[in-house]
């Protein structure tokens, strides 16, 4: 019998080069390497989502500065009413954490949007000396009509008091909302 390779040994040449290849680490790494770009260049091409953040909208990072402005505003709004309404009860230091939107990318309206709050309280157990946290999270909805624009939500939102305001298709604002999630 002829070993592997040899010229009387039919159809094992290719099976014995991918051996000897993969048997050489820096074949092996370029074959990876190789697949890896291949594969992750059918995906890139392949499907784009039909939901994105507002941050990217309408293309990746194009809303960045004028997003993050406008959560700063809401931020700041919801912490100038706070302690008249919201952050009274067994949490007292209720924190607006984030803002975000999903936008339906190929209509350019915006789905959903929500606003995370945090509270917490933090006691020392005199018996043991340990910090017991006590904390909660809330996701709070914004109330917005079907296929509200883009343009009209940061219209409304940027504007002063954005918390109070009636939000576009709904007549709701995020103060009601909250006020109902915050309960």
């Amino acid at each position: 019998m002829s070993p592997p390779g040899a010229a009387a040994d039919h159809g094992s040449q290719p099976v014995w080069s991918l051996v000897m290849m993969l048997m050489n680490p820096l074949a092996t790494v370029s074959l990876a390497l190789g697949l890896l770009l291949a594969t992750g260049a059918c995906g890139a091409s392949g499907r784009q989502d039909a939901y994105v953040d507002l941050v990217d909208f309408p293309h990746q990072e194009a809303n960045w500065d004028r997003f993050y402005a406008l959560e700063d505003h809401l931020i700041r709004a919801f912490h100038d009413i706070c302690g008249d309404t919201y952050c009274e009860g067994e949490y007292s230091n209720h924190i607006a954490l984030q803002f975000r939107c999903s936008v339906h990318a190929p209509s350019g309206t915006v789905h959903a949007c929500s606003l995370v709050i945090g509270a917490g309280n933090l006691e020392v157990d005199g018996g043991t000396g340990q910090v017991v946290p006590d904390s909660r999270t809330w996701a709070c909805a914004t109330p917005l009509g079907a296929n509200t624009p883009v343009e009209a939500l940061h219209a409304v939102l940027a504007l002063g008091d954005p918390l109070r305001r009636p939000l576009p298709g709904s007549g709701r604002s995020m103060h009601d909302a909250l006020i109902d999630c915050l309960n």
